[in-house]
């Protein structure tokens, strides 16, 4: 820094950051967060007293008429000592045929959607033991379509889809149904008609052809693996492949299973996966499951699933697929221990979707799509830990969880710098107390400190724990002394509810008769001003690269409200300029009419971001007299108008 350019922070700015290193910890705050951190294990109603190893899932599905049958056999131990009777989950429709306990029928009670079971010895702690339950019944959807019968191709074709998350695992098999108790490892037998495939996690170990007109596929996956993301697809797939080379001599499948009628159409899109997984693979570190395979099984949900090895895809599209295969890193290989924590899937699978837009189309399609999840952020309610996981909704908050989540990394990654802000990414990837296991935010945190080398409890426990953002009030004031110039930048937060107001390094762009700079202060006050000495008068812009989520009101600042301006000049011949400003980003129409209401005139601009915008606006072939000028402004659908407001200018020949 230039010796004619220096900050100094001012008496309401002195605190230890400077001198250590280490950012303040505001120790009231983090004691009102307290309970937060205390209960980081949920188990939703679930039988902790056991914990599951391995599921084996043995299926034969019929359409028209719609019929789930099987077995299913579940290894697990006993987490406690004298152990006389457990329970799994199961949804009452279903219907339970008989169990089995170590190979030896027992008697069951199948009530309040629980398979209760009287155990025959007691157990003591680590006790293996082995329950196989023979069941059937039409599964009955729950969430986001649990176990579907569908069809496809305009009705012609049955197509057979699971999607488990959160709690829809239990709809359709025995299981312990929740996410904290991964399985080391899972298989799946599915018998259907030999016209469909059937398609699950992991690799095709063998297929039988049946005498009675059906076939048995079988499907092992070797990684441990959360209850929810064991799937199963059915149709009349057509199957494409290509394969991801990720060293000279190996390679792994990439394999997809699609609707006949939209392969030749989805193959070039396809053939995109396999940069993705070079790219997330330089960026997390080696896909998790390289030794099974990754694809994209088509079904009939509008969205996709992030189901182990295969992703469940409703709609295709370079965004969702890069989401869908984020997830395999994060949320799959590690997968939050509760759906509080639901955040360290979806935020980060949201994040690859900005990471994808950056490494493949540049800085500006990031900048967009940080910029558009900022605006979406700005609606959510409550903390991104979730405080109702009994609602589907608020766990899968698209505003909290998936785009507020997304904004908190972009903001470490501005906290932290690129450099330390991957190298977090990968240390927590690689972590082997939750790699292939679950996490809570605290192990993210833990991860992100070790790596940075400084406390970030005030960063979390703001963003993850709290709610809302920063609305900061700037302003200046400047005395010249001798050859100096002192400028005083105050920002003031508005006061929010928890924490009452928010601690960030905040960037500052300097700007003088001839250069910009831009410095770092640490705003860690309600009200805080920080002094710059130049040798000129300067100007500023707080967050000048939209690091941090929140507004700015005060000197040359990106407006935060809609606005129409008058004109200029006006009366006007033959041009004249029309500005607006726009509170958040738009689907914009300017339109010009003459007094009789007849158009004249239309911009259709399209999409433009928040800030100050105009047109020009030449009135040829137009005779004198009173126009009026529309200013439309609807979401960046196109939707929705969100502003819209008219004016009249007077054009004199």
């Amino acid at each position: 820094m230039k010796k004619y350019l220096q900050v100094i922070i001012a008496l309401l700015a002195a605190n230890s950051f400077a001198q250590s290193g280490n950012l303040p910890v505001h120790e009231i705050e983090k004691n009102s967060y307290k309970h937060f951190f205390q209960s980081n294990i949920s188990d939703y109603k679930s039988d902790t007293n056991i914990d599951v190893t391995h599921y084996n899932l043995d299926l034969a599905v019929t359409y028209n008429p719609n019929l789930l049958t099987g077995n299913v056999t579940i290894n697990s131990f006993s987490r406690t000592d004298n152990l006389t009777g457990i329970f799994l989950d199961l949804k009452d429709n279903m219907s339970v045929d008989s169990v089995f306990f170590n190979g030896a029928l027992i008697a069951a009670v199948h009530s309040q959607d629980k398979i209760m079971m009287s155990l025959p010895i007691p157990l003591s702690k680590n006790d293996n033991f082995t329950v196989r339950i023979f069941y059937h019944g039409i599964p009955d959807a729950t969430g986001f379509g649990s176990f579907v019968f569908g069809t496809h191709n305009n009705g012609a074709d049955p197509v057979i889809w699971t999607l488990s998350e959160p709690f829809g695992a239990s709809d359709w098999f025995p299981c312990k149904n929740t996410p904290s108790d991964k399985a080391d490892s899972s298989g799946m037998k599915i018998t259907c008609s030999q016209n469909l495939i059937p398609v699950s996690n992991g690799n095709l170990t063998g297929i039988t052809n049946n005498t009675n007109g059906t076939h048995t596929y079988n499907w092992n996956n070797n990684h441990p693996i959360a209850n929810y993301l064991i799937s199963l697809a059915i149709t009349n797939y057509s199957r494409y492949d290509s394969y991801f080379r990720y060293s000279s001599g190996d390679s792994m499948p990439v394999t997809n299973y699609i609707y006949p009628e939209d392969l030749n159409e989805l193959m070039p899109l396809l053939d995109k996966t396999n940069y993705m997984l070079g790219l997330f693979s330089d960026a997390f570190g080696l896909y998790p499951f390289i030794n099974e395979k990754y694809g994209h099984a088509q079904f009939g949900e509008q969205g996709g699933m992030e189901h182990q090895t295969i992703s469940s895809m409703g709609v295709f599209g370079e965004s969702i697929m890069a989401h869908e295969l984020t997830h395999q890193w994060f949320g799959d290989m590690i997968t939050c221990r509760n759906w509080e924590n639901i955040w360290l899937n979806e935020g980060f699978a949201t994040f690859g979707e900005a990471l994808y837009a950056e490494r493949t189309c540049g800085k500006n399609d990031y900048d967009d799509f940080i910029k558009n999840r900022m605006t979406n952020a700005k609606t959510a309610t409550g903390s991104i830990y979730v405080q109702d996981v009994n609602s589907v909704s608020e766990i899968f908050s698209g505003n909290r969880t998936y785009a507020k989540g997304c904004v908190v990394l972009h903001m470490l990654r501005g906290i932290t710098g690129d450099s330390v802000f991957f190298n977090i990414l990968k240390a927590y990837a690689s972590d082997t107390t939750i790699r292939y296991k679950n996490a809570v935010t605290e192990d993210f945190r833990r991860n992100a400190e070790k790596v940075y080398g400084k406390s970030l409890d005030y960063f979390f426990s703001q963003w993850i724990y709290g709610e809302n953002y920063p609305k900061y009030n700037a302003s200046k004031t400047t005395e010249k002394n001798g050859s100096n110039y002192f400028t005083n930048i105050t920002l003031q937060q508005d006061v929010n509810s928890s924490p009452s107001f928010f601690t960030m390094p905040v960037q500052i762009k300097i700007i003088e008769p001839n250069r910009e700079s831009i410095i770092t202060v640490f705003n860690d006050q309600q009200i805080q001003t920080f002094t710059v000495i130049s040798a000129s008068p300067i100007d500023f812009r707080i967050d000048p690269d939209n690091w941090i989520l929140k507004e700015v009101r005060g000197d040359n600042i990106v407006p935060v409200s809609f606005a129409l301006e008058q004109n200029y000049p006006n009366p006007f011949n033959p041009g004249t300029t029309i500005s607006y400003s726009l509170g958040k980003p738009s689907d914009v129409t300017v339109k010009v009419y003459d007094v009789l209401g007849k158009e004249v005139k239309i911009f259709r601009i399209g999409i433009q971001r928040e800030g100050n915008h105009s047109v020009k606006f030449k009135a040829e072939g137009l005779s004198s007299g009173i126009y009026f000028f529309k200013l439309s402004a609807k979401d960046i659908q196109g939707i929705n108008l969100q502003f819209e407001e008219t004016k009249r200018m007077i054009l004199v020949k």
